[in-house]
């Protein structure tokens, strides 16, 4: 059964190759603490420095199957109205490597009690087909060089606007604004292939409440539509026990539901992992996937007494990590 599996993996990601097929972006369980890489107008909301770093395994035995790694940081500057951001992360499937880099920027306008965010992005990727883990039904098939490793460079652009406070928000972000395509085999007419990037749109909020002061309700949506392909809903439940120990459960649509729990350090460094247990048909090939996040932050900007009215909102009630 996994060896089919392996196959089928392997004849798709060709097939998005060959046929210029949407690509998806990497999929991240723990995705409200990466919201700036979805929508750079979350650049800087929490007016602190913030980094991640994050890893994760997806469908744990099924060879070939996606690895993920992600790391960010992002914050404040000019007296809380302009947030900057870095992210880089590389996503490996089968015989498809792709590292991208991208920068962030975001102006806050502030308003009575929320803030209203726009923010752009370019970012910068390197395809990467290995030839030598691709699986082909027919060995000399004439379309595919097995003995190959060929790779092609680009570059794109991000926006997206944010409605938001400690207790709620609201966002649309877009990315790959530019239909730009990678261009495999350039030289070789009888297996050149394109990879087109089409525009993802990502529908972000969430809504933060306590029924007691000691518990923290960190609720989150994120729903995502692009060309050629079904769309995706991610609900994700965190509560956050006196802003120190983080449990949750989520659930993705006909993919997965997942646990995590986390942990804050020294009231600077936070733990998370995460399990996802697949719901879809392809939970018979393998055995959940499995995320780690790694997260810093210092609030220099409050030390240092700069820009008092970002430092709360007029109803502030929570400061989750």
């Amino acid at each position: 059964m996994k060896n089919i599996f392996k196959k089928f993996l392997y004849f798709f990601t060709f097939l998005v190759a060959a046929n210029g097929s949407a690509q998806q972006l990497p999929d991240y369980s723990q995705y409200p603490s990466m919201l700036w890489q979805l929508n750079p107008a979350y650049t800087g909301t929490k007016a602190t420095i913030d980094a991640r770093i994050n890893y994760r395994k997806q469908w744990v035995g099924f060879s070939g199957a996606p690895v993920a790694n992600f790391a960010g940081i992002n914050s404040r500057l000019w007296k809380g109205r302009i947030g900057l951001g870095t992210t880089m992360y590389k996503d490996v499937t089968g015989p498809s490597e792709r590292v991208n880099y991208g920068f962030t920027a975001a102006y806050h306008l502030r308003l009575p009690d929320v803030e209203f965010s726009i923010g752009f992005g370019a970012n910068f990727n390197k395809y990467t087909l290995k030839g030598d883990l691709m699986t082909t039904h027919w060995a000399s098939d004439p379309a595919v060089d097995l003995s190959v490793t060929d790779f092609y460079k680009t570059k794109n652009a991000q926006t997206g606007v944010l409605l938001y406070n400690d207790r709620f928000h609201f966002g649309l972000g877009v990315m790959n604004i530019i239909k730009s395509k990678h261009l495999f085999y350039a030289t070789d007419t009888t297996k050149k292939s394109n990879v087109y990037y089409t525009p993802h749109y990502y529908f972000t909020c969430g809504y933060n409440f306590d029924a007691n002061p000691d518990f923290v309700w960190e609720n989150n949506l994120m729903a995502l539509t692009t060309l050629a392909a079904p769309i995706s809903i991610n609900y994700n439940l965190r509560v956050h026990y006196k802003e120190k120990i983080t449990v949750g459960i989520g659930w993705k649509l006909k993919d997965a539901v997942y646990l995590q729990a986390g942990y804050l350090l020294l009231k600077k460094i936070q733990l998370i992992y995460s399990y996802d247990l697949g719901i879809s048909s392809l939970r018979k090939g393998h055995s959940g996937s499995h995320e780690v996040m790694i997260g810093y932050r210092m609030d220099v900007h409050r030390k240092r007494g700069q820009y008092d009215k970002s430092d709360g909102f007029q109803k502030q009630k929570y400061h989750i990590f």
